[in-house]
């Protein structure tokens, strides 16, 4: 029995499920398996897939197609490994993804999951400049997965037994992916490792970026989900100001009081409901109140004097660097 089942779900992507495959079966480490599910391609992704005869690939196909939550359970559903590492058919690990995550997991016994970097490529497999890069501790990633997620889904590796009953839920296409690691890392520690271990790649038929309207309503429903679990019942308007605050530049002195106020809120109901370590969220709270009051340039140093006025305002080497950095350039 393999140690790792590598799932990997193909949809239409003739152009680059070869290289997928390839920076697979290239890995330093390898006692895995490689199952590969055609999503009912209409493309040549199942003629691709067939040539490879390396004796470690096991092929799959849906009868019809089923999108992507239903694909990966279903790969899940087979796998036989201790360990789960996705990579999307589209997207290429390094040489040595494998061996880094899993050691990361054979020496962190309590860790349910363990991820990477990624370096952003365009269609043709080119460096955007671009980064995916988490300097998070990552005993703060749970409370930090209450505005964003910075695990990218090609990098992820997950202990098997660590994964709930219910895996991939089909509201949330298409972030499904960013609701199951909320409800892995609610129960387990969790980590992202500070090293770049595969490409990701973005482009318009991205099947990790399609339907961008899909994907705020979606993200907004985990919102609300985790702040309701914190003991919150959010309004339309404070579920718009929570996602702002999660991913828009501040629009003006006015989002800036309502941040505070928003987080102070946040704050608060946690004392109550110690849904979230205390440290570690008080960590994430002050991290996004200084990204907010240094998002947008133009609000110059009237957006300093109310971030030195707020009880989130922390001084550290990082923080110092980041407010030279709004003042030099604002």
């Amino acid at each position: 029995m393999p140690s790792i089942s590598v799932l990997m779900p193909v949809f239409n992507a003739e152009r680059y499920v070869r290289e997928a495959i390839e920076s697979i079966l290239n890995q330093t480490y390898k006692d895995f398996e490689l199952i590969v599910l055609n999503d009912a391609s209409t493309d040549k992704s199942k003629e691709i897939i067939l040539s490879f005869k390396d004796p470690r690939i096991v092929y799959l196909e849906n009868e019809k197609n089923g999108g992507l939550s239903f694909s990966r359970n279903r790969l899940l559903a087979e796998a036989k490994g201790e360990f789960i590492a996705w990579l999307d058919a589209d997207d290429i690990a390094y040489s040595e993804r494998l061996q880094e995550e899993v050691s990361f997991l054979q020496n962190h016994q309590d860790h349910a999951m363990v991820a990477g970097w990624a370096r952003l490529v365009n269609s043709a497999g080119e460096p955007t400049g671009d980064f995916i890069k988490s300097f998070i501790p990552n005993k703060y990633l749970s409370a930090l997965l209450l505005f964003v997620n910075y695990f990218v889904q090609s990098s992820v590796m997950i202990r098997k037994s660590c994964l709930p009953e219910i895996h991939y839920k089909p509201d949330f296409p298409p972030t499904e992916d960013y609701e199951l690691w909320v409800r892995i890392a609610a129960n387990y520690p969790v980590a992202i490792l500070p090293k770049i271990l595969v490409d990701y790649r973005i482009h318009t038929n991205n099947i990790s970026s399609v339907q961008q309207q899909r994907s705020e309503q979606t993200v907004k429903l985990n919102h609300r989900l985790q702040l309701q679990n914190l003991g919150l019942v959010p309004d339309e308007d404070e579920i718009n100001l929570h996602y702002h605050i999660a991913f828009r530049k501040a629009d003006d002195m006015t989002f800036l009081q309502q941040t505070e106020t928003w987080l102070q809120k946040i704050s608060n109901q946690n004392k109550v409901s110690k849904r979230f370590d205390t440290q570690a969220l008080n960590y994430i709270l002050a991290h996004r109140w200084l990204k907010v009051c240094t998002s947008n340039k133009a609000l110059g140093m009237k957006a300093l004097s109310i971030y030195f006025r707020s009880s989130f305002a922390s001084i550290s080497f990082k923080n110092i660097f980041l407010l030279g950095k709004y003042i030099l350039k604002g």
